[in-house]
């Protein structure tokens, strides 16, 4: 059947020779841009930007990944980038593909004076979130870049406040990435007394964090804040405590329990329970296992009976006797390997040693005899 076209309209004609030309020295302008990104060599973008005026107005749009700026910002071109916030400076607000603009690069490298010239460009960019739901300052916290943190909340000190998908803050990034020295400036900055003691969506708050993953040090300063409640429980009905005295009893635990209790903390058995059937993360378990805890079958303690420990259940009393009876072995093994070398210093000493009292008791009875 022929093929029908609308008499007003013409089909497309194939591209000319000088159409063809120039398309291809753009693509090859557009290449050069990208290797003078990647080296930081502002000669070179000065002779493009001579060449092809628009080349950076294009950038966004033909440049798919990310921009030049994105890519100067990974390198730590600090002069490069200056130059393209020169020429144009809302490349300080461009996404990528996973939605980050250069700032989110420039922080979570650790870029400190690139970062200060993109907040000068546009402080904004702070507020901005990727596709993960993390601004600039949840990835300068996660990498433990103190000085970008500073950086941050001087321009926005409203981005500590944003919190990710499952309702963790910029604070419950840094405890859980164990960067303590980042977390202690946010604290410092921000003197907010609400922001410390937040709860994610599970109800843990960052010293629940800190002593599900056994840091000793973060315990110890978050308990020198007046903000922090060392009672708080979680939407499992653990405290701080609960979540300590169930693992493992070795030197990290044991210090951990009496940081807590002398700093006032109480087992959640002697607050009302709560009856629900909810799971947390071992992270200190190598298999990074979840741990189910069933906590309606803990009965909250009457006022005529003595307080009622917790019992785990039994996949939590599984998992605790398997990794005792780990550390039995490892105990033998290694009570047997410091014994070894006494051991066998002994089977070498000891035959010469009978062998020379032998001879001695030998020749003194035939001495013996000779005289009888």
């Amino acid at each position: 059947m022929p093929s029908i076209t609308s008499p007003g309209r013409r089909s497309p004609s194939p591209p000319s020779h000088q159409q063809a030309s120039s398309a291809f020295e753009r693509s090859h302008r557009e290449r050069r841009l990208y290797e003078a990104s990647l080296g930081g060599c502002v000669e070179s973008l000065a002779q493009l930007l001579q060449e092809d005026g628009l080349i950076l107005a294009r950038a966004p749009v033909t440049c798919f990944d990310e921009t030049p700026l994105h890519v100067a910002c990974m390198q730590g071109h600090v002069h490069f980038a200056k130059v393209l916030l020169a020429h144009k400076r809302d490349l300080a607000i461009k996404l990528d593909l996973q939605g980050r603009t250069p700032l989110h690069w420039a922080s979570a490298n650790g870029y400190v004076e690139i970062a200060r010239e993109l907040l000068q460009s546009n402080p904004l960019a702070c507020l901005v979130h990727d596709e993960d739901g993390c601004t600039p300052l949840h990835l300068a916290v996660m990498k433990g870049r103190s000085n970008i943190v500073i950086e941050l909340v001087k321009a926005r000190p409203e981005a500590a406040e944003h919190t990710l998908s499952h309702g963790q803050t910029a604070l419950h990034l840094g405890v859980s990435h164990n960067c303590l020295e980042a977390l202690k400036v946010l604290v410092e900055m921000v003197r907010d007394g609400d922001l410390v003691k937040a709860q994610d969506d599970e109800g843990n708050t960052i010293l629940h964090l800190a002593a599900a993953n056994k840091q000793i040090e973060t315990v110890k300063y978050l308990l020198q804040r007046s903000e922090v409640d060392v009672n708080t429980m979680n939407r499992n009905g653990f405290s701080a405590l609960d979540i300590v005295e169930y693992f493992p009893k070795d030197f990290k635990v044991i210090e951990l329990r009496e940081l807590l209790v002398h700093a006032g903390a109480l087992r959640a058995i002697r607050f009302p329970a709560l009856t629900t059937h909810r799971e947390f993360v071992d992270n200190t378990n190598e298999k990074n296992s979840t741990v189910v805890v069933n906590l309606a079958s803990v009965a909250p303690p009457s006022t005529n009976s003595p307080p009622v420990e917790a019992v785990p259940p039994p996949s939590l009393s599984s998992e605790i006797r398997k990794q005792e009876e780990d550390k039995h072995k490892k105990w033998i093994e290694k009570k047997r390997d410091s014994l070894m070398p006494w051991l066998t210093k002994l089977a070498l000493t000891l035959p010469a040693a009978c062998g020379t009292r032998i001879w001695k008791t030998t020749e003194a009875t035939h001495t013996l005899q000779e005289h009888q």
